[in-house]
């Protein structure tokens, strides 16, 4: 059974769809039309506190993210309130993948008999539950499946570090150029963005540095997380562009760690 380390948040409230529409990166509009999508929170300096799968749901607007980065999350939003008729509460909802292809290409919910599947998800199949499923995915199986996906996650470790257009967001649909007025848009007006979502494969790996390091010791990029499945270990990381297919390590891990680019969805 997967240990869920998600939390599922609920945003409730007749001003939840346009407080959410301030806050993050991506469209709100598209839940109207049944699909669920992927966002950013970022801070005012426009570097991301989390990473959010957001989903339409009858009594309001789900929010999944790993627990570790919502007390970050939580403290911004919430301060951010300001007084708009808009709840925040944490659910008893749980957070699993099967395995199999996703029957469903297209970002929509699918309800069966327990569970909410969550189509779209490339070659896995997440969903949503009120009690969790004997025949979820171990733990690390999900995230080398997430990680294939193209899809990342964001820990406490990284919170506040990195940039959207860094984590491959707008072609998973969960950076809305159009959008002018979610906090942190005037900061990343200012900024350029040269580092990427990246991929490794490695037989093993057993390392709790999140510093990437090329041939020179010098810090190209950031672990954001790794996952193992199929006899290979998946490594997610952000790093500079000039980096990909170089070799690059861990402070504490002298193995060869070789990233090519997350491919566009």
């Amino acid at each position: 059974m997967m240990k869920d380390d998600s939390l599922i948040l609920k945003a409730s409230g007749i001003d939840a769809g346009t407080f959410l529409q301030g806050e993050l990166t991506c469209d709100m509009n598209v839940l109207a039309e049944g699909r669920w999508t992927y966002a950013a929170c970022c801070n005012p300096h426009g570097k991301v506190l989390a990473v959010l799968w957001v989903f339409p749901w009858t009594d309001g607007v789900l929010l999944r993210l790993p627990r570790s980065a919502a007390p970050a999350f939580l403290a911004q939003t919430r301060e951010n309130i300001d007084g708009r008729e808009v709840q925040i509460t944490e659910t008893p909802l749980h957070f699993g993948a099967l395995a199999g292809d996703n029957p469903a290409t297209e970002q929509h919910l699918i309800a069966t008999d327990g569970k909410t599947l969550i189509g779209g998800v490339p070659g896995v199949i997440p969903f949503i539950s009120e009690q969790p499923q004997a025949d979820a995915l171990p733990a690390e199986a999900w995230y080398a499946a997430r990680i294939r996906a193209g899809i990342p996650e964001i820990y406490a470790d990284s919170a506040g570090r990195l940039l959207p257009q860094a984590l491959n967001l707008k072609a998973l649909g969960g950076f809305s150029r159009d959008k002018h007025s979610y906090i942190g848009h005037d900061a990343l007006r200012e900024q350029k963005n040269h580092r990427h979502l990246a991929i490794a494969s490695v037989p093993v790996l057993a390392s709790g540095q999140h510093t990437l390091y090329d041939a020179k010791e010098k810090s190209v990029g950031i672990l954001l997380d790794y996952g193992h499945a199929a006899g290979e270990t998946l490594v997610q990381a952000v790093i500079e562009d000039h980096q990909l297919g170089k070799p690059l390590h861990l402070a504490d891990d002298d193995q060869t760690l070789i990233f090519k680019a997350v491919a566009a969805k």
